[in-house]
């Protein structure tokens, strides 16, 4: 039997923690995750890169990930572009939705995405804060997502200005990560408990 190459090992930890970190935050009582959801968004909204961005790349929550839509509610009223993705031919198109009730609808995987006939495309270059979505991060601010590479692909094209934040449970943040060649860093990491910043 030969042996496993590094990008398999690498995969085959990364699948295990993927599989874990997701049944651990499944577990998570509905009111915790409520009431740590609004802490996060708190943190979040009281940064003071927040109130001197302009447009702000989110995502909508599912699989029981932090309730980002408290963050996209309080944005639109504070005057925010927020910009939302949608999944096209294994790439995320970019769109400014300014009423998410009316402009998603149920895309790929399940997650609400804009309609790209009811919104307005947005450019990479729009983009001055990246709210990214993952399953794990590390204490090293690497990011571990769901295995598309959706996200891996697009955080390469982002300029280096543009800061990328990941907002999670601390059940989801652990000290060492599987990294690949590929992998991007996050610049800050918020918890319902802490703030990381990588500088």
């Amino acid at each position: 039997m030969k042996n496993k190459n590094n990008s398999e090992i690498i995969n085959s930890l990364k699948k295990s923690i993927r599989e874990k970190v997701q049944r651990e935050r499944n577990n998570l009582p509905v009111s915790y995750r409520e009431k740590s959801s609004k802490t996060i968004a708190k943190k979040f909204l009281n940064c003071s890169f927040y109130t001197s961005s302009g447009n702000i790349l989110i995502y909508y929550p599912f699989r029981n990930e932090v309730e980002t839509t408290l963050i996209i509610e309080s944005a639109l009223k504070d005057n925010k572009n927020i910009i939302l993705p949608r999944v096209c031919n294994k790439e995320l198109e970019l769109y400014y939705v300014t009423d998410p009730e009316k402009q998603l609808e149920v895309g790929a995987y399940g997650i609400m995405e804009p309609i790209s006939s009811m919104c307005k495309p947005a450019k990479i270059s729009d983009i001055e804060i990246a709210i990214v979505p993952g399953v794990s991060f590390d204490k090293k601010f690497y990011r571990l997502g769901y295995g598309g590479g959706y996200y891996d692909r697009f955080l390469s094209s982002i300029p280096e200005k543009v800061k990328k934040i990941a907002l999670c449970f601390d059940i989801q943040v652990v000290d060492s990560l599987p990294a690949s060649s590929h992998d991007i860093k996050v610049d800050m990491i918020i918890t319902e408990s802490k703030i990381y910043r990588s500088s």
